[in-house]
């Protein structure tokens, strides 16, 4: 399967480990990443003209012609609500009469959620010496199993609704922990806003609400909070030994991308999906997991005897 990549902005800067572990997870499924040539900005929420907003979003999408994949949540949005702008032919002139290449439309985009969990759901792919057909038991090597994740969504995934889930009820991320072995908790505020758009005007109300989500998803017994998007996980992990301090809550709770959790079942090693650049240390989790994989070993030592 070959995507062309869009990496948006964060994925050089603030959310590196989401472009690693992004790399390293779709090498491991089989997945060929085409990053698009000469991006530029999705557009995001603080590009105010419509227009504008909309054009900068097309003009990634013209300049590939097979499906495109974005790990951000923000740039799946903006790229699917303009592909719903372009249906307007008076937006689509506008836009069309600064660009070389025209956007036509039909274009196909997908967020890497959808990209990991089709390569797992997949078990008609056979392999090219053995002849066998490999499915979610071939690829998911080391089970998460022992560990709980709360699903954190934010607000931008499912929006505008007719992609990825329900807008309301997503479930998408919780079958994927589910496929991975992991157990996902009751998180109420999974898809509460980070804030992150409000955090310098409003630091105290986004303060308020982020500790919030953390201290639900603590509550919910999870073990890590699993992130689609690199905002929320700026906000949840970065801002998270700032928030202990100023409320008197000890949270220390990891905050993994979903490609970093999905890059510890296929086995991949924790540098290459980019943990150690996590903020909030990933060590609990990793020492849990290491726990079960050395329980499991010893249950199947006994079973032998």
């Amino acid at each position: 399967m070959k995507l062309a990549y869009y990496p948006g902005c964060v994925a050089r800067s603030t959310g590196r480990e989401y472009e690693i572990s992004t790399r390293a997870v779709c090498d491991a499924l089989g997945v060929e990443l085409e990053e698009i040539d000469d991006w530029n900005c999705c557009g995001a929420t603080h590009v105010s003209n419509e227009v504008v907003s909309t054009a900068l979003a097309a003009r990634n999408l013209v300049r590939t012609d097979i499906p495109v994949m974005a790990s951000c949540s923000i740039c799946y949005s903006r790229l699917r609500a303009a592909m719903i702008r372009l249906e307007d032919r008076k937006v689509r002139e506008k836009v069309n009469s600064a660009f070389d290449k025209k956007y036509e439309g039909e274009k196909e985009v997908e967020h890497v959620i959808e990209t990991i969990a089709r390569a797992l759901s997949k078990s008609g792919d056979k392999d090219k010496d053995q002849e066998e057909e490999k499915g979610p038991k071939d690829l998911v090597v080391r089970p998460l199993a022992g560990l709980k994740a709360a699903p954190y969504y934010g607000c931008l995934l499912t929006r505008p609704g007719g992609g990825i889930d329900s807008p309301e009820n997503p479930s998408i991320l919780e079958n994927l922990i589910r496929t991975l072995g992991a157990e996902p908790t009751e998180f109420r505020l999974k898809m509460k806003c980070c804030c992150g758009p409000i955090f310098v005007p409003e630091e105290e109300a986004a303060a308020d609400t982020l500790i919030r989500i953390l201290l639900n998803a603590k509550e919910s017994g999870a073990d890590f909070v699993v992130a689609l998007c690199p905002l929320c996980h700026l906000m949840l992990d970065a801002n998270q030994v700032l928030l202990e301090k100023k409320f008197g809550e000890k949270i220390s709770l990891p905050i993994l991308y979903v490609t970093q959790m999905a890059g510890l079942a296929l086995g991949l090693a924790p540098e290459e999906l980019g943990l150690d650049i996590n903020l909030v240390s990933t060590k609990p989790v990793l020492e849990k997991l290491a726990a079960a994989e050395g329980e499991k070993t010893e249950e199947e030592g006994a079973e032998v005897c």
